[in-house]
């Protein structure tokens, strides 16, 4: 499993766990707004990213109505080392 595998795998646990969504429903097209995450609830899924996957965001710089291939790669840029 690559690390975008990884991490969307991850993604949808925590989706479903904390907002019952079929985790075979969530793709990558798929905008956090239909499964009724809002900028609230996103702010503190990340916090829970962040240690649950052992980094720490860059920014929290997202589109408008997010995806969640959005969240991913802005996860993976995050993971990314500097330089």
């Amino acid at each position: 499993m690559n690390e975008k595998d990884r991490i969307l795998d991850r993604l949808r646990t925590m989706l479903q766990e904390r907002f019952d969504a079929d985790p075979n429903q969530v793709t990558e097209e798929t905008k956090l707004s239909q499964l009724g995450v809002d900028s609230i609830l996103m702010a503190d899924m990340m916090i829970d990213i962040e240690s649950d996957l052992d980094f720490t965001f860059k920014t929290l710089d997202l589109p408008k109505n997010p995806s969640v291939g959005d969240v991913v790669r802005l996860i993976q840029e995050s993971m990314q080392p500097a330089g």
